[in-house]
């Protein structure tokens, strides 16, 4: 496969296909530049009206690119959906179920990442898995400050226990796959994407950083597009 210029992918689905991946990836490009120059700027509104449509094109993009792979262009989706609901990622309503939508698209990269494995992913795994999640949010929810939120407490670290869940298993698949470089890609994709929400973490509590919001957009997106690439790549 030709994984520079997605040639071989679209054999069978055909040049109207190519066509419509490379217009959507345009577009994804286009406006995560805009959408990172008002960041730049402190462009509030604007940033908050562009930040859902990156993620919306270029799931619209890898539909076109993996349409046999409908968990992975709906990941995007679903981030995108989260990315609109962390927009108030200061009010705790609207970051909880921003966190727990990103969860969603957490589990399905898993699930993605699962299927680049070349022995099955054992079911008792999955278990383990969900136990070491609420075990880490259990553990946030007993040592929390006096005066935090009890939810926010809890799901945070639940939440950060998606991140190394999804980085054990890019290593698995590192270390069973066969095409290493775009295998790595998946594995600096959910490393970029920790940096990014360290970011969030130190802007939303108000440690005051320049062009926070900037640097929080820019790791995100370049984390996202090194998964989504890394995942279709392999994929297909």
């Amino acid at each position: 496969m030709n994984a520079l210029l997605f040639a071989s992918p679209f054999e069978e689905t055909g040049s109207g296909f190519q066509a419509a991946f490379w217009l959507f990836f345009s577009l994804f490009v286009a406006v995560c530049a805009v959408h990172l120059t008002f960041c730049y700027m402190s462009k509030s509104f604007w940033r908050k009206l562009t930040r859902p449509f990156c993620m919306v094109l270029l799931g619209a993009a890898l539909a076109f690119l993996a349409p046999n792979y409908p968990l992975l262009y709906a990941s995007c989706w679903v981030s995108a959906v989260g990315d609109l609901l962390l927009v108030n990622n200061k009010d705790p309503k609207y970051f909880l179920t921003g966190a727990a939508v990103f969860a969603a698209a957490h589990v399905l990269n898993a699930i993605n990442q699962t299927k680049l494995l070349s022995y099955k992913f054992p079911d008792y795994a999955w278990a383990i898995l969900a136990g070491v999640v609420l075990l880490a949010g259990f553990v946030g929810y007993f040592t929390r400050e006096k005066d935090a939120s009890v939810a926010v407490a809890a799901v945070c670290p639940a939440y950060a226990c998606f991140h190394f869940v999804n980085i054990a298993l890019a290593l698995m698949v590192l270390i069973d796959g066969k095409f290493a470089a775009r295998e790595l890609m998946i594995l600096l994709g959910y490393v970029v994407y920790v940096l990014s929400d360290l970011f969030v973490n130190y802007v939303t509590n108000k440690r005051g950083i320049k062009r926070g919001e900037f640097y929080t957009m820019l790791s995100y997106l370049i984390g996202q597009t090194l998964i989504y690439f890394g995942l279709a790549t392999c994929l297909l």
